[in-house]
């Protein structure tokens, strides 16, 4: 058996219960992690694109 605390109430489980909610906890940051980084990456891209595009608007403006 393994003691956890969960809101300040401890609890116990066995070996394979403990490991298994620590895969799951390891699995749901990494989840997260990427999630985020690839939000990152698309709102760089959509940045630059939108960037360039309002650029080229000014570029007609003048131009015009």
């Amino acid at each position: 058996m393994t003691p956890r605390s969960v809101h300040g109430v401890v609890i116990y489980q066995t070996v394979r219960e403990d490991q298994r909610l620590s895969m799951m906890e390891y699995g749901s940051v990494s989840v997260f992690l990427t999630g985020l980084l690839l939000g990152i990456v698309y709102l760089e891209k959509w940045s630059s694109t939108r960037r360039l595009s309002v650029e080229s608007d000014l570029l007609e403006e003048i131009e015009a």
